[in-house]
């Protein structure tokens, strides 16, 4: 694991958190809207086998309909074209591909015990899903956060629902899931280039990136470098952001800052709100 260490600095990240935000959203792909893209990923399915009558939806640009195996299935790009313009250095071509290739492995899912993950969610994403008829497996992680539980596939990330593990208790699946998760610390990589607490994120599996904090050896692993009571922000899926608890004003405003700035790049988004670790437990924090 490569853990960075810079002392906290504040008049540093008044002048940089903006900065730091926004760069990720101003290197866009050169995708000039997100029908351009659609039309590509629309020519990539029509060359997959088992994928047949590729059509746009004329009402959504990012929207389209194709058929698989008998089934008519509805594939939204918007998500990919967000990521492609967030992250420029990815390669395209693969997530192009990686996102058709999810189209026919989402129909039927092979759940096993190697792909369980917990990944955060709020309690309005459980609620969303509950309100479609959809029951996920999922327990409260702290305040408003809930642990859902998911199955890691190769291109997807796709929910659990309760019925999909028969004969588990969620005290099973919690320890399936948090063992896999652990797997990944190895890849975990910091930035305190903000000059003031730390991201964290999961390479080469960023939506595990939030999962961190519910596993107990990565606090061990960060705990010279935060060895007490911890804000935490999770403004996006595929980050956590770590400060001090220091108690000032001052901090709690510089991390309100980083989150206004996150949440309006409107990107991947999980929480606007403010959270701190404290005795082990996840608390919400108000001023």
């Amino acid at each position: 694991m490569r853990i960075g260490r810079r002392g906290l600095v504040a008049t540093a990240i008044l002048a940089s958190i903006s900065t730091w935000v926004v760069s990720t959203k101003t290197k866009g792909r050169s995708f000039s809207d997100i029908g351009e893209l659609r039309e590509v990923v629309m020519t990539v399915a029509r060359a997959k086998t088992g994928v047949t009558n590729v059509a746009a939806d004329p009402s959504d640009s990012a929207r389209f309909t194709s058929v698989v195996g008998g089934m008519t299935v509805t594939s939204d790009v918007t998500n990919l074209f967000s990521f492609l313009s967030a992250y420029p250095d990815e390669d395209a071509e693969d997530a192009i591909t990686r996102f058709v290739r999810s189209i026919p492995d989402a129909r039927e899912p092979l759940i096993d015990d190697s792909r369980i993950v917990a990944v955060i969610r709020s309690r309005d994403y459980v609620e969303e899903a509950r309100r479609t008829g959809v029951d996920l497996l999922h327990e409260p992680a702290g305040a408003d956060l809930m642990i859902v539980y998911m199955a890691d596939q190769p291109d997807s990330m796709t929910a659990i629902k309760v019925e999909d593990l028969p004969g588990k208790t969620v005290a099973d699946v919690r320890a399936i899931a948090l063992r896999n998760v652990r797997e990944w610390l190895p890849k975990v990589v910091s930035d305190d280039s903000m000059g003031a607490g730390v991201l964290y994120y999961v390479d080469g599996n960023t939506l595990l990136s939030t999962s961190l904090v519910l596993v107990e050896e990565f606090w061990r692993s960060v705990a010279k470098r935060f060895p007490g009571d911890v804000l935490i922000a999770l403004p996006r899926k595929d980050q956590l952001f770590v400060f001090d608890d220091d108690g000032s004003a001052r901090t709690r405003a510089l991390v309100r800052r980083l989150i206004a700035a996150t949440v309006e790049d409107n990107f991947a988004l999980l929480s606007p709100l403010l959270y701190a670790r404290r005795g082990g437990r996840i608390i919400l924090v108000s001023d």
